[in-house]
């Protein structure tokens, strides 16, 4: 522990130096001040841990030293030496920090013992630091992790606990963003798990250094290839931050090579308080994926089934398999579909309900996953959805297996009736997007400049384009690149660079290793085979 003496009087110094064995003790002497002034500037050069300081002094006084060293937030320990017995100085000083107030000439007995107990609760606290040092990213995670669970606090308590783990984040406004990564298929990574922990960390600062005039932001790592990252945004600050967004994932692919698909929450109101609800929502719009393919941002406010039926994340024990069931209609995904009906199956085989409860508990989700689509198509009904015949063929069945059966066929024609609704109407803006390609392949065309074409937001394009045509819109793009270059190839002696760029690629590196790709010939080969 580094001492320091801050005296006007040169014998004070001089007779502590000499009747203290300081460096016995685990000191290290410190050369003394004899003003306030002098004092800061012998603070900023040598870093003390301990003042003994008189209070009155020429110029700076000892109380507007401890001011001052308050002011620049020094982590700095005081003890008062003085020659004044007045209460006034004791109170100001210990108001200040100040952990004893001395007399001088002062018992030395009593000092030393005094600046010795000052020393063991430095060293205890710089123990804690260090131990919190270390464990700092746990305790932040956990935290953090805790809200997005469902833990809520109340404004004082968050900002007391961000505070003290320099978590970033403030109440008011917020996004949360899961960010989820896949490899370049081209360029596998076949990481030990050292190497993904140095990756990690280079996600972190390409995130950083992306949005780093984003101030109020925090970004963990809950899985592999996922981060959930949480930004206060103002609503004036909405737009800026979807730029931004778009350009960490464009970062991430061109630094790191990684695909990243990024789903945004509901813009939320705090963090304290909705980290759950805004979790759930980012998920949700990180299942738009099979529409869009990787590489995209999707905010769940552009979703458009999402306005109409917004995820309630307040929910009794038995609706997270109403919600996967919800969201698995929603979407149209007959993979999610299956996923949830083996789950229920699996739930209902062993919870040993009675026959007549397994099948009321079917019909009540039956009841939902047709309430679900009658809300996003209002022209249906519920009876016209779920009439008294098909519910009697529910209860009609005599094994839990045959009751499977009947839902699966059930559920089965919802979902082709949910996704024939969302093509009708909808065919003349595909069309008119295939038109666009057809016409603008060559150009650098994004699901942005397609979108802004057809005047309809990316996300929602690419669901619509996904549910027409069954192919993403890039993929629908590459195919109809690579066969204006297949044609090429084979009806033309251009070489193959300039191929590539007839074909919309200025990379013939890239062209020729996704033509082959998608091919399993290189473009020499393709043009030698059709010859």
């Amino acid at each position: 522990m580094k001492i320091m003496v801050v005296d006007d009087e040169p014998i004070v110094p001089q007779a502590l130096r000499a009747l203290i064995p300081w460096e016995e003790h685990g000191f290290t002497w410190l050369p003394p001040a004899d003003n306030g002034a002098e004092a800061l500037e012998l603070i900023e050069r040598d870093r003390p841990d301990l003042l003994l300081l008189d209070c009155r002094m020429p110029g700076l006084t000892g109380l507007e030293l401890l001011e001052e060293i308050n002011a620049r937030g020094l982590p700095i320990k005081s003890v008062i030496l003085s020659g004044h017995d007045e209460f006034v100085y004791a109170q100001q000083a210990i108001k200040l920090g100040a952990l004893d107030y001395l007399l001088k000439p002062p018992d030395l007995d009593q000092l030393l013992h005094v600046v010795l107990s000052v020393k063991q609760s430095w060293e205890e606290e710089r123990k804690l630091k260090h131990q919190l040092t270390d464990h700092l990213p746990m305790v932040r995670f956990r935290f953090l992790t805790s809200l997005l669970e469902g833990a809520r606090f109340n404004e004082e308590l968050f900002e007391e606990k961000t505070g003290f783990l320099q978590i970033p984040l403030r109440v008011g406004p917020i996004y949360l963003a899961i960010v989820d990564l896949e490899e370049d298929p081209d360029d596998p990574k076949n990481y030990s798990y050292e190497d993904q922990q140095l990756m990690n960390f280079a996600v972190l600062n390409v995130s950083e250094e992306t949005l780093a005039a984003w101030p109020h932001k925090f970004m963990i790592c809950p899985g592999h290839n996922r981060f959930v990252l949480l930004v206060n945004v103002a609503d004036a600050d909405k737009r800026k931050f979807r730029n931004d967004l778009r350009a960490l994932a464009d970062n991430l692919r061109t630094t790191l090579r990684y695909s990243a698909m990024i789903g945004v929450s509901a813009h939320g109101s705090s963090l304290n308080t909705e980290g759950k609800s805004l979790y759930q929502s980012a998920k949700t719009a990180l299942e738009y994926k099979y529409y869009t393919g990787p590489g995209e941002v999707v905010f769940v406010e552009d979703l458009e089934w999402e306005n109409v039926v917004a995820p309630d994340l307040e929910l009794p024990a038995s609706a997270p398999v109403d919600e996967a069931l919800q969201l698995a209609l929603k979407i149209g995904s007959p993979e999610q579909l299956d996923a949830w009906l083996g789950d229920f199956i699996v739930h209902l085989k062993s919870s040993d309900y009675p026959v007549q409860v397994t099948k009321s508990i079917a019909v009540k989700h039956m009841v939902t996953a047709a309430d679900s689509l009658a809300t996003m198509h209002p022209k249906l009904t519920l009876d016209e959805l779920l009439p008294p015949p098909q519910i009697s063929l529910f209860f009609a069945a005599a094994t839990l297996d045959q009751l499977a059966g009947e839902l699966r066929r059930y559920l089965d024609g919802l979902l082709r009736r949910t996704l024939d609704l969302r093509k009708d109407g909808k065919n003349a803006v595909v069309e008119k997007t295939k038109l666009f390609i057809a016409e603008r392949f060559r150009d650098n065309i994004t699901l942005e400049t397609a979108a802004q074409e057809v005047h309809m937001s990316p996300v929602y394009l690419s669901f619509l384009f996904k549910q027409v045509e069954g192919v993403n819109l890039s993929d629908y793009l590459t195919e109809t690149r690579l066969g204006e270059a297949k044609r090429l190839l084979a009806t033309t002696s251009l070489k193959n660079y300039e191929v590539a760029v007839r074909a919309g690629y200025a990379d013939e590196k890239y062209f020729s290793r996704l033509f082959k790709k998608r091919t399993g010939l290189t473009p020499t080969e393709y043009r030698n085979r059709e010859a």
